[in-house]
């Protein structure tokens, strides 16, 4: 079950300030914006955490990769809960997710590599230029995908389909 449309700017009453900020809290991108903000710092955290621990030593997929395990899990049932607000097919949602995640991962160690290892610009400045970019596709990915529901059919259709076979 997914839920209604999305609220617009034009619905937006800014003279009641309380029911402007419930507007916003109730709109999909909004939420999924905080939430991936906040998963996107705890991501990039551990990226940085990683790559201060290993070095170069290994190369940039190592810290990014442990990192995007760990964010990935974590984030799903965030996403899930209070973006998408769905419930049910627990396990199509997560294999969905993982592989529009993985769609956006491969992007990122593909563009991190050629940058930085290949090209040399610098590891962090570089992963937080490209994090921009996969929110954005990552969003499309799991409103179109991961999360998507059919659409309900009204009871009274359902009956009367029936009834006509």
């Amino acid at each position: 079950m997914t839920e209604p449309d999305q609220p617009t700017a034009a619905k937006l009453d800014l003279t009641n300030p309380g029911a402007a900020l419930r507007m916003i809290f109730t709109d999909q991108r909004f939420r999924y914006v905080l939430v991936g903000g906040i998963n996107t710092v705890f991501s990039f955290g551990l990226f940085v955490g990683f790559n201060a621990w290993f070095g170069h030593l290994v190369p940039s997929a190592v810290p990014l990769s442990l990192a995007w395990i760990i964010s990935v899990i974590c984030v799903f049932f965030a996403q899930r809960a209070l973006v998408f607000k769905v419930t049910g097919h627990l396990v199509r949602d997560l294999s969905r997710f993982a592989l529009v995640n993985s769609g956006a991962l491969a992007i990122n160690l593909v563009v991190l590599f050629v940058l930085s290892d290949l090209w040399g610009a610098p590891r962090v400045p570089t992963q937080l230029a490209i994090t921009v970019v996969t929110v954005i596709l990552s969003y499309l990915g799991h409103k179109y995908f991961s999360f998507r529901r059919s659409p309900e059919v009204p009871k009274a259709e359902v009956a009367d389909d029936e009834q006509a076979r």
